[in-house]
C-alpha cells in the first residue's frame, strides 16, 4: 500500500483518526491516536514514544532494576512505525482506523524485547528450514454485568439457549471482528456461568497473534459499549471454571500445499517431544500472572502434569495427528491472560528445539514431571532455561524474570480479604 492507496483508504472510509498500536510485555494493546492528516505526514518515519511499555507491569508500575527504561535513564524514546499491511477500518467507531506498529531504536533496528519481534524471529527460523507454522488460538472469557458478576448462573456449556440470551452482545462482537478482517470460526458458551469461548480460524502464526490481540481488545471494548465487562482473567472465582488459552499448531510447506505433520511422522514426533521437553521451562509465557496458576487442579481441564495423549482434553499436549490436513498439536497449559505473541512463540520455539535436536517422545508417565503451580516456580524454570535464552534472548529473559519477581513480591506483601476474614477477629 503506497501513499496514494492510504489516501484513498482514508477518503473512501471518511477516516479522521488512526490508532497506531502494539502489545506491551503483558499483551495489553498500547499506542496513540493520530489525526489522519498527521498520520499521512509521519507514517514513513514513525512517531516517538517512551520505551516504558516494555519495562512496566500490568498496572504500569516501573522499577529501577529494569534496564530498558527507568528513572535513572529517563525513560528514553523508541520509534513507533506503522505496519501498513495491517491498516484496517474500525467498524464500530465511525471515522476510526487501526494499524499495528513496529517498535525501533533510533538507528532503525528492532527493539528486540518486543514480543511481536520475538515471534517474528522464531518464525524466520522455521522459514529458513522451509516450514510455515500455522496456528489457531482458542481462548475463554467471562461476560459480566455492571457489578462485575456473570450475566447468568450455572454451567450450560454449548447451550444455544443461553447463547441466545447474550447474542445482542456476542453477535456484535462476532460480526465486528469479521468486519475488522478477522475470520471467525465460532463463539460458544463454555463451562462456567456466562463464560464464552472465542475461536478464530487458524492462520499464519504472526497474523494469528496480531488477530488475537485485537480479538481480546475488541471484545472488551464492545462489552463496555453495552455497559458490561469482559474479562480474560485466568481464575476470577475459586469455584468456577478458569479461562484457558489453547494453542493449535501445525507445520506446512511455504506454499501451504502440504501439512508436514501429515506426511512426516518423524518431524511430528520431534516437534511433540520439544513441546513436552520445554513445557515447564516455557510455562510462564502462557500463564504469566499470579492468578494464572489458580486454575490448574487435579481432575480438571487444566493439567497439573506434563502429559500427552491422542485426542484427550485432560493432558498438557493433545495430539491430533492422523487427521489429514487437520493434523496438529494442541498445547493446553496456557491461560487466557497470556500475551498472544509470547504463548505462540513458546510453542513454536519448543517444537523447533525438538526438531533441531531430533528429540524422541518420552514415556508418558504422569508422575514424572509436575508443572509449576505458582508464578514463582514458573519463573525459576524460565530463568534457568538455556533453551529460553537461545530462542528468546538473554535480554528478554532477564527483563521478563525481573518483572515477574516484582509481581511475586507485590503479591507476597499484599493483605487480602481472605486474610481479613480468616484472622482479623479470631487471633
Amino acid at each position: 500500500m503506497n501513499k496514494l492507496d492510504i489516501e484513498r483508504f482514508i477518503e473512501g472510509n471518511k477516516i479522521h483518526t488512526i490508532e497506531i498500536g502494539f502489545a506491551d510485555i503483558n499483551g495489553v494493546l498500547r499506542g496513540k491516536r493520530l489525526p489522519a492528516r498527521f498520520f499521512l505526514k509521519s507514517y514513513l518515519e514513525g512517531t516517538g514514544m517512551a520505551k516504558a511499555p516494555f519495562a512496566w507491569d500490568i498496572q504500569c508500575g516501573v522499577y529501577d532494576d529494569v534496564e530498558l527504561a527507568n528513572f535513572g535513564n529517563g525513560f528514553p524514546d523508541m520509534l513507533v512505525k506503522p505496519v501498513i499491511s495491517t491498516l484496517r477500518k474500525i467498524p464500530w467507531r465511525d471515522g476510526s482506523a487501526f494499524v499495528f506498529s513496529e517498535t525501533l531504536y533510533e538507528d532503525g533496528s528492532p527493539l528486540e524485547v518486543n514480543p511481536r519481534e520475538i515471534l517474528k524471529n522464531i518464525i524466520k527460523r522455521y522459514n529458513d528450514r522451509g516450514y510455515r507454522p500455522l496456528v489457531g488460538s482458542e481462548l475463554e472469557f467471562y461476560l459480566l454485568d455492571s457489578n462485575k458478576k456473570p450475566l447468568f448462573n450455572g454451567v450450560q456449556c454449548y447451550s444455544l439457549y443461553r447463547g441466545a440470551e447474550l447474542e445482542h452482545v456476542i453477535g456484535e462482537m462476532r460480526n465486528s471482528l469479521e468486519e475488522l478482517g478477522i475470520n471467525m470460526e465460532a463463539f460458544h458458551i463454555e463451562y462456567g456461568p456466562a463464560q464464552i469461548e472465542v475461536i478464530p480460524e487458524y492462520g499464519d502464526a504472526l497474523e494469528m497473534a496480531d488477530n488475537t490481540v485485537l480479538i481480546k481488545n475488541t471484545i472488551k471494548e464492545i462489552a463496555r459499549k453495552h455497559g458490561l465487562y469482559a474479562t480474560f482473567m485466568a481464575k476470577p472465582w475459586e469455584q468456577e471454571s478458569g479461562c484457558g488459552y489453547h494453542v493449535h499448531q501445525s507445520l506446512w510447506d511455504m506454499e501451504l500445499k502440504r501439512n508436514c505433520f501429515e506426511i512426516d511422522e518423524t518431524l511430528a514426533q520431534n516437534y511433540l517431544a520439544g513441546l513436552i521437553r520445554n513445557s515447564r521451562d516455557f510455562m510462564v509465557l502462557g500463564s504469566p500472572n499470579i492468578n494464572s496458576y489458580k486454575r490448574f487442579r487435579e481432575n480438571s481441564f487444566a493439567p497439573v502434569n506434563v502429559t500427552w495423549a491422542h485426542d484427550n482434553r485432560t493432558v498438557s499436549t493433545r495430539s491430533l495427528l492422523g487427521l489429514g490436513k487437520g493434523s496438529r498439536f494442541e498445547h493446553r497449559t496456557g491461560s487466557a491472560d497470556a500475551n498472544p505473541y509470547l504463548i505462540i512463540a513458546a510453542s513454536l520455539a519448543a517444537g523447533l528445539y525438538g526438531i533441531e535436536n531430533k528429540l524422541k517422545v518420552p514415556e508418558n508417565d504422569q508422575n514424572k514431571q509436575v508443572l509449576p503451580n505458582t508464578l514463582e516456580k514458573a519463573l525459576e524454570y524460565f530463568e534457568h532455561s538455556e533453551v529460553a535464552k537461545e530462542f528468546f534472548g538473554e535480554k528478554f529473559v532477564k527483563l521478563y524474570v525481573t518483572l515477574g519477581k516484582h509481581e511475586v513480591e507485590l503479591y507476597n506483601t499484599a493483605v487480602t480479604d481472605w486474610e481479613w476474614a480468616r484472622y482479623l477477629e479470631i487471633v
